[in-house]
């Protein structure tokens, strides 16, 4: 029997196995926390600054694949920021796929941007898949969340990626994300119609409160602060209101046993739903990836997980008193 990564993973934690003798072969890279929106759920957004701005060079993209090109099985090319920003990204996406061709890469844009060349290199740079969040059919319920986002721009350049697809014979998965709130959440028959007469897939996906409190806070809190922009309709919600809470209860987490989460300086957290510098396990700049990912703040961390009664000391123990992350 072939053991895979995502069965090794599960078993050691399944075994509460917290010092590890296999590197994460799931990899986030935060290309730049840096955004041309401002939705209001997201810290970039707010422009908190409980974490330093900026984008990350190719040079220190390059030694993150170096160190884990032979375990990696997916790269995440996105974050707290918007990656078609950063001007070495399709050089990030090469460098990748040249170190390992069945390395599967996504990246999530919010497509809004003028440059026709950057999406024909985009469609052309071997990536695997592109999320495009687009959360409504109009200008008005598109940019009630996509604070500043030109919705005839987005649509414009989702047509061009899928006539480039046609052109090039490209295999490209194009994923039109549309988030579900309250405001939006009549419209979503009719978002389908426009994605099928594009030719695109699209994703109904439950929103999240604010991205950077959900972990740091119990989720009621959570709830009654941004009920205002949960869906009424229940199969389009994560949560239940009334009781505050919910409506999966989550109760543990693998990721710190298969993944790792990298941000555009170097600073290293156990998932891409951490927001704080003060949080970091570690930095690749001053250690490499195989002596962090074993070090004392990471086996503390998964042991806070499989242990429910240890005191919380690092960000997955708050996560864990918080009942983790819905999704």
């Amino acid at each position: 029997m072939i053991i895979t990564p995502k069965r090794q993973a599960k078993l050691f934690k399944f075994l509460k196995i917290t010092k590890l003798p296999y590197l994460p072969f799931s990899l986030g890279v935060e290309t730049g926390n840096i955004c041309n929106l401002k939705c209001p759920l997201c810290p970039t957004g707010l422009a908190d600054q409980s974490m330093k701005k900026g984008f990350m060079d190719l040079a220190l993209f390059q030694s993150i694949i170096d160190q884990l090109q032979k375990n990696l099985t997916v790269i995440n090319l996105y974050s707290w920021g918007e990656p078609l920003l950063n001007p070495d990204l399709i050089a990030m996406i090469k460098y990748a796929k040249s170190a390992n061709k069945n390395i599967n890469i996504i990246t999530s844009t919010n497509l809004n941007i003028q440059n026709d060349q950057l999406l024909e290199d985009l469609i052309k740079s071997g990536i695997n898949e592109i999320i495009i969040s687009c959360d409504g059919i109009n200008q008005e319920t598109y940019s009630q969340y996509r604070s500043g986002g030109n919705f005839d721009l987005l649509m414009r350049n989702m047509k061009y990626l899928v006539s480039l697809q046609k052109q090039l014979n490209n295999k490209t998965n194009l994923v039109w994300n549309y988030i579900v709130f309250k405001h939006n959440e009549n419209d979503i028959e009719e978002a389908k119609k426009m994605a099928s007469s594009l030719g695109i897939f699209i994703r109904i996906s439950k929103m999240r409160t604010s991205m950077k409190e959900e972990i740091l806070k119990p989720h009621a809190e959570s709830i009654e602060k941004y009920g205002d922009w949960i869906p009424n309709r229940p199969e389009y919600s994560a949560y239940d209101k009334e009781k505050g809470t919910t409506k999966i209860s989550i109760k543990t987490c693998r990721k710190p046993w298969f993944e790792i989460s990298i941000n555009w300086d170097g600073k290293i957290f156990p998932c891409c739903a951490v927001y704080g510098d003060e949080y970091n396990f570690g930095s690749i700049k001053e250690k490499n990836i195989r002596d962090i990912w074993n070090n004392p703040c990471y086996i503390k961390a998964r042991k806070e997980i499989v242990d429910k009664n240890r005191k919380a000391k690092t960000i997955c123990g708050i996560c864990r008193n918080n009942c983790f992350m819905h999704m």
